[in-house]
This record gives structure tokens, sequence and C-alpha cells, in this order.
């Protein structure tokens, strides 16, 4: 276990609610002089939150379960096979510090906030550009000609939906920011249920005790209630078929993540402490509500320095 400490100052929020998003990856990268992949899971084993007004602050992150993880691994393998195509029809190479880098969702509002040192001046820091990929569009009628709509651009974030522009059925959808969530799920189908087991044959015989009863044959109808209730018991899986954790925000762009630490600073100290937690690719959200101090409020996070790759 190797543990960076990180130190950001939040803003003076002027008693509104504001979102703030860190960068886990970029910041560890200017911290240790070297290129921290953003593509992996980082740990906070916990920190401190500091302010002596009456701040509060939410910590969220993207959903951590099998499908964030497989939706960016999705996004990655096609983000790779485009750079990998162009070099080899070019001819030309990829920058050496060329890396995956997507955002946490389609928030384009929440500032992203740097580690500072400790008298507040930001880290040295580089290019730190998320990845960019390219969406080939096809000629479209409009209007009674063909017209050729050029290429189109658009960054990735991992929760949310899509932002775009544009009206599909006429060739001109322009995306800013794909999410990959969502994405995934539009492009799988829905499971249907093709079960035709049938409950296994039992001995009768007739005990006094309820449970050993169940096997009793002599009701008429029994059979007929058991298959009742192997047909409308838990025919469905514990989850919505086609709602998805993380690919829609129904509330705003909050619904889409996971909560992970709420902290609220105690009246006297101005201290709280803030929970451990997971990031999936190491980005945060955090959304700071109440009124800071002048001068803002501050916070440490203690940061495995080695992610985990998945």
């Amino acid at each position: 276990m190797v543990v960076t400490r990180l130190y950001f100052e939040i803003p003076d929020n002027n008693d509104t609610t504001t979102e703030y998003t860190i960068d886990l990856a970029r910041e560890l990268s200017k911290h240790h002089r070297r290129l921290v992949r953003q593509k992996q899971l980082f740990t906070v084993y916990g920190g401190i939150y500091q302010d002596a007004d009456s701040s509060n602050a939410y910590f969220s992150t993207a959903p951590h379960y099998w499908v964030t993880k497989r939706s960016i691994n999705r996004g990655f393998k096609a983000w790779k096979k485009q750079l990998s195509d162009g070099m080899a029809n070019t001819g030309t190479r990829s920058g050496k510090w060329s890396d995956f880098k997507i955002h946490l969702d389609n928030a384009s509002t929440s500032t992203l906030l740097e580690a500072k040192s400790a008298d507040g001046t930001d880290l040295p820091s580089g290019e730190w550009d998320y990845s960019t990929v390219t969406m080939g569009r096809p000629d479209m009628e409009s209007n009674g000609t063909f017209v050729q709509f050029p290429s189109d651009q658009f960054d990735m974030c991992i929760t949310g939906p899509h932002v775009s522009t544009g009206a599909a059925n006429n060739g001109d959808l322009n995306y800013s920011r794909v999410s990959l969530i969502k994405s995934w799920l539009d492009s799988r189908p829905l499971p249907t249920d093709g079960s035709t087991d049938t409950p296994n044959d039992q001995a009768a015989t007739t005990f006094a005790d309820p449970l050993n009863a169940m096997f009793y044959t002599g009701d008429s109808d029994e059979d007929e209630h058991i298959i009742e209730a192997i047909h409308n018991e838990n025919d469905l899986p514990p989850y919505d078929l086609d709602l998805l954790y993380g690919a829609t925000a129904q509330t705003g762009n909050g619904a889409s993540l996971q909560m992970q630490c709420i902290v609220s600073p105690d009246s006297n100290t101005g201290i709280a402490a803030v929970a451990g937690f997971q990031a999936i690719c190491g980005l945060i959200r955090i959304v700071v509500t109440g009124d800071t101090t002048a001068n803002g409020a501050a916070l440490i996070l203690d940061v495995e320095s080695n992610g985990v790759s998945f």
C-alpha cells in the first residue's frame, strides 16, 4: 500500500449548490510526474473536509458494478481499434502519452478541481486531453437532395444520457458526449423467458409437520396450485429489464451516480472526516450545499497511488 495525500481547495460557493469533479488519475500523474492511466479502480482510504461555515459535501462516483466496467471496456476497445486502424491507414503514430481518458457524466458545468501545494498553488500541470472518437455519417436525403454530412466527433463519459444537437431523421445529429453505459444498454437486446422447466415428480407421503405435508397429493387441485406458484413467483429478475443504473439521469446528473460519502463539518471545529470509498477511473463528483466561508473549504484525500486495472 502506497498512499498519496492530495490537497484541494473548494472556492466560496456564495450559499449556492455547486458541483465539482476530481480526476484522481490526472492529479496523481502531476504529483508523481509519471502517467497514471485512468482506466483503473482507485481507492480513497479517507480524508478530511474543513469548512468553518455551514456547508455540506456529497461525494459520489460512477456506480461500482459489473455493467460499468463492461461498458468502459467496450468503449476502450472501440477507441483502441479506431486508433490502430487510423494509424495503419495513414502511417502516423500516436503521442507518447496517449491514453484512454473519459468523463464521469454529461455535466459540462462542474469545475475540475486541481491538487494544490500547501500554500494553495496548483501543482504544475501538463497536457490532459480526454479521448475523442470519430463517427462517420453516410450521405442522407434532405429536401429531395442527397447531402454529405461531415464525420461527427465526440468525447465519452461513463454515466447519464448522451449529449447531442440536431435531428437524427435528417442526418444532422451531432454528439458532443456519449454515455458508455447507455451505449452498452442500447446495444443489448432485452432478455426473453424461454424456460420450459417443469417440476420433478415427488413421492406422496402424509406427515403431520406442515413442511412434510407439502408432498401430500390428496388434494385434487394441488398440482394446479403448485404450478401457479412456480409460474407467478420470481419469473422476472430482481432488477428492471430496461432501466439501468447509470444509463439515464431522471432527476439530474446525480441520479446516475452512486453516493459514497456525506460530510457535514462539526460546528465547533469546522472539520469532518471523509469515509473511504473506491472510484472507477478515479472520477469523483463533489456537490457542495449550504454556505462555505469566504476563503472556501479545504479537502484532503488519502489515495492509493497504484490503481487496479480492469
